[in-house]
């Protein structure tokens, strides 16, 4: 194991920097999972650690990365769509391999978490490195494939009121991710923590869509794009029955 946590990460010809968190207690011969997530166009990666607080809210041990994006021109930061010479996706390759030999990995369950822009390209992400990802769960996200490689299981949150990524972009996304569109494949309704949410997909590779209406804010200001209270417990929920 290394002495000094991994941050930064040559790819390409440019270093990349990463929030890598290790479990409390971690042990060089027990396997954990590894959660990637994915911030927006606005906010960084530290930032979308502290908002997420997935550490907080995780059933068992794992390992945490908070990959940073590259900035676009207008000073926001940006992810490469998934293709053969993304920058993004050799990043997510390239963390994933030094991880692996740095640390005792489950390299059966390794998980995706994006909102917004981070989001789509977790989708994506999951979409084109289906072999290699067990799962995948985002709020406010779209996709940028119109293929995926094989299934992943996958819980999408969305609020129908959400004008910055609209539902449509969202529904394509789930149907895309299912392969399959909505009203041929999608026979169960269920309550999830208090989100109204549907079910398909299967039992190895469930998707699950959830709706939420949560437009406010705790401090009472009107955005239905952000990230919605209990999305993070209903997520590393997800992810540990995908373990089990």
């Amino acid at each position: 194991m290394p002495t000094q946590i991994p941050a930064v990460f040559a790819v390409a010809g440019s270093e990349r920097q990463a929030i890598v968190v290790l479990p409390p207690g971690y042990r060089s011969d027990r396997p954990v999972p590894l959660v990637f997530a994915f911030h927006g166009r606005t906010n960084d990666n530290a930032r979308l650690r502290r908002y997420l607080d997935l550490e907080q809210a995780a059933h068992t041990e794992a390992i945490f990365v908070y990959p940073a994006a590259l900035r676009d021109r207008t000073g926001g930061f940006t992810w490469a769509t998934p293709d053969g010479s993304s920058p993004d996706v050799l990043l997510f390759d390239h963390i994933l391999a030094n991880l692996e030999r740095a640390y005792c990995v489950d390299r059966s369950a390794i998980f995706l978490v994006g909102h917004s822009l981070g989001a789509s390209f977790a989708n994506s992400l999951a979409c084109a490195r289906a072999d290699e990802i067990r799962g995948v769960a985002t709020v406010a996200g779209g996709i940028g494939l119109s293929r995926c490689t094989g299934r992943v299981a996958a819980l999408l949150l969305h609020n129908p009121n959400d004008d910055l990524v609209p539902l449509a972009q969202g529904e394509h996304a789930r149907d895309i991710l299912l392969g399959a569109p909505l009203p041929a494949s999608w026979p169960i309704s269920e309550i999830l923590d208090n989100f109204a949410c549907q079910r398909a997909g299967g039992t190895v590779t469930p998707v699950r869509w959830c709706l939420h209406h949560q437009d406010l804010t705790p401090n009472g200001r009107y955005y239905p794009h952000q990230w919605p209270q209990g999305a993070s417990q209903l997520i590393m929920a997800f992810f540990a029955d995908l373990v089990r």
